[in-house]
């Protein structure tokens, strides 16, 4: 289906919308969204590479130099030599780190959660409610 022109502005408002929302779950975590996503990244995988981590979460190898040495530096993540090619390095996530992408999604969720509780009506949470399958939509047409 295409994007109906009778609805020109409707990406705007989303963007609109949805952007302040993340900004709720950032602000109530420790840790900076790219460091999130190097640890989810670890998670869904046994091991990653530098170069899988930039091109997974669209930063540049520098900001994955950084932040891995962070992490590492933290214990919540650590670094591996290839079994069968030496020159390889792989990142693991640590039960450290299991434990700290818990926390951190956890305190996201439970922000979110505060504002959508203390700011909805019941009819406003039915309506998002209803939306979420057409968000799910979106999101998997994206990847």
């Amino acid at each position: 289906m295409q994007f109906s022109p009778e609805h020109p502005d409707l990406p705007q408002l989303l963007f609109d919308a949805l952007s302040p929302l993340l900004g709720i779950v950032h602000s109530a975590r420790t840790l900076s969204p790219g460091k999130i996503g190097i640890l989810r990244a670890l998670a869904a995988e046994e091991h990653v590479s530098a170069t899988q981590l930039s091109q997974s979460i669209g930063v540049s190898q520098q900001a994955i130099s950084l932040s891995t040495k962070e992490l590492e530096s933290l214990g919540f993540i650590e670094r591996r030599k290839d079994e069968a090619d030496r020159r390889k390095l792989w990142f693991h996530l640590t039960e450290a780190g299991h434990r700290k992408l818990e926390s951190e999604v956890e305190m996201g969720r439970q922000a979110l959660k505060n504002a959508i509780g203390n700011e909805l009506s019941e009819a406003e949470l039915k309506l998002i409610h209803d939306a979420l399958p057409a968000l799910a939509k979106i999101r998997k047409a994206a990847h």
